[in-house]
């Protein structure tokens, strides 16, 4: 069961880094990609700000469980809102 939630955040990450990327023309795609996981983890420090203001008043399982809600609720909303991209021309021009 454990190898199943595994899977499913690896899998989350590779899908998370490919569409992020495919925001960007050919000419920046590639610092995107690299770029983008950086600002993710990055976003660590408020994901343990915030589990160490809930870890007093609630137990600790439930303030990480709280916390991976969030994360995971604000990363659907992202994946739903966001426009296809499939038949969309690569030949960018990107503002000066």
């Amino acid at each position: 069961m454990m190898l199943l939630w595994l899977g499913f955040g690896i899998g989350y990450w590779a899908m998370f880094v490919t569409i992020g990327a495919e925001q960007f023309g050919t000419n920046i795609r590639a610092t995107a990609a690299t770029t983008i996981p950086n600002m993710v983890r990055g976003t660590v420090v408020g994901m343990t700000t915030l589990y160490g203001f809930l870890k007093p008043t609630v137990l600790e399982l439930h303030a990480a469980a709280i916390v991976g809600f969030i994360c995971f609720a604000i990363g659907f909303y992202s994946i739903i809102t966001i426009p296809e991209t499939h038949d969309r021309d690569l030949d960018f021009v990107e503002p000066e």
